[in-house]
């Protein structure tokens, strides 16, 4: 699979990527990684999933994937992410 980023350059897909934006996400929300190990589990599982199969994809989609499940059973650090998208990359 190939992900679509931003500016349209392809690059290959990186799962590892999307477990790294989840935990840093958790520790930007005051968590550690010991007590939202299953959260991070679970979320990471089910985009993963919802990926499965595609050749190519978007980093917006997966952005909103992982938003959608955090929303879910985080809100709290859905709520980080956003605010530091806002504070770094706007």
């Amino acid at each position: 699979m190939r992900v679509i980023k931003r500016r349209g350059r392809l690059e290959p897909y990186k799962p590892w990527k999307i477990r790294a934006s989840l935990e840093k996400a958790t520790i930007d929300a005051g968590y550690s990684l010991e007590e939202k190990k299953e959260i991070i589990d679970k979320i990471y599982e089910s985009v993963t999933k919802k990926l499965e199969g595609k050749e190519e994809i978007k980093t917006d989609t997966i952005r909103m994937c992982l938003l959608t499940e955090l929303d879910k059973c985080e809100p709290y650090i859905a709520k980080s992410w956003r605010r530091f998208e806002k504070k770094y990359k706007s």
